[in-house]
């Protein structure tokens, strides 16, 4: 348990593109939930439009959902103090439609703690969100467990089926962790990314072929290894061109996963003809995540997908990094460092 009246850090989103340390009071466990000390805490892309855009700054808003913590304090008595743990992010308000649904991440009716991420030294989440890390899963691994999530929802989503041929366009950590996730439901899977060293990371996952979108027609070359074209097809790369890319390269028929958060019109005259579906994902859930870390354990080669860690007063220069494509592939935030 922290002593009453300690203090930690935490780095604060107050506008768009600009991050402030702050000394402040390690927050108190409300009913239901535990406090935990963050060991790291992956950076999303999610968090870098956030970032970008300044959606949801506020003198409040500390980002990060990634996070691999260890349990200090649990008044519920769910969780051994020391048990290392990750997150299933959404906190909710338990009462609304969607928590008595068990889907707090439409939750209509929670305060301003869900803002409060793990860029922070300490955080409290609900004990019922907590997954046990098995010791055998580095942090650089458990930290996936969010990411890998998401495309493992997504895979399920898709209808995917052995033998089926998959596109995933943008491979940072989301689309790299569809790659594997694709691989490991049976499916041939093409890359597209404008970045070689990306493109070798997945071919390392399982990928059969991979190809420059900005280049190369990912639709042509689906059709070569099947006359019928992708038929699923993942938009992970969350820029502006990739939104209406990914219409263009399924086929008929195609599952189109929007993964990524791409900001841009599209014209959906594609998407009509070929009689696609489209679907987007807002995170994980708790059983997605709790399969990531069985997938983890077997695919140990996704760590590698993990390119750097820095600490809370190095974030705001990583973020630029990311943004503009040469800070790495998945960064960790270390408060303890």
């Amino acid at each position: 348990m922290a002593d009453p009246g300690a203090t930690m850090r935490a780095l604060f989103l107050p506008a768009a593109r600009r991050l402030e340390l702050r000394q402040v009071p390690v927050p108190r466990p409300e009913p239901g939930e535990a406090l935990v000390r963050v060991r790291v805490c992956g950076i999303c892309g999610s968090d870098l439009s956030v970032f970008k855009t300044g959606a949801l700054a506020g003198p409040g808003t500390v980002l990060g959902h990634e996070v691999v913590a260890d349990v200090v304090d649990d008044p519920t008595g769910t969780w051994k103090v020391g048990t290392r743990v990750v997150v299933y992010p959404p906190r909710g308000c338990g009462e609304c439609h969607w928590c008595r649904r068990g889907e707090p991440r439409h939750c209509e009716g929670a305060d301003d703690r869900r803002r409060w991420g793990g860029f922070a030294e300490y955080a409290t989440y609900p004990a019922a969100h907590l997954l046990a890390v098995p010791d055998s899963l580095p942090d650089e691994a458990a930290v996936l467990a969010d990411p890998l999530g998401v495309a493992l929802r997504a895979v399920d989503l898709a209808g995917a089926r052995p033998g089926m041929l998959a596109y995933v366009n943008g491979l940072g950590s989301i689309g790299l962790c569809s790659v594997s996730a694709l691989v490991a439901a049976g499916c041939t899977v093409v890359a597209g990314d404008p970045i070689r060293e990306r493109r070798d990371q997945a071919v390392r996952l399982g990928a059969v072929s991979t190809l420059d979108p900005v280049r190369d027609d990912p639709y042509e070359a689906g059709r070569a290894l099947d006359p019928a074209g992708p038929r699923i097809a993942f938009e992970c790369s969350g820029v502006p061109e990739g939104l209406q890319g990914i219409f263009d390269a399924g086929g008929p028929g195609a599952a189109i996963g929007i993964l990524g958060i791409p900001t841009a019109p599209v014209l959906l005259l594609r998407m009509t003809v070929r009689e696609q579906r489209a679907f987007s994902i807002a995170g994980p859930s708790i059983e997605s995540m709790r399969a990531a870390l069985a997938h983890l354990a077997a695919r140990p080669e996704l760590t590698e997908i993990v390119t750097g860690r820095v600490g809370l007063d190095e974030v705001e220069v990583a973020m630029e990094k990311l943004i503009v494509g040469d800070g790495g592939i998945k960064v960790m935030v270390d408060p303890r460092r």
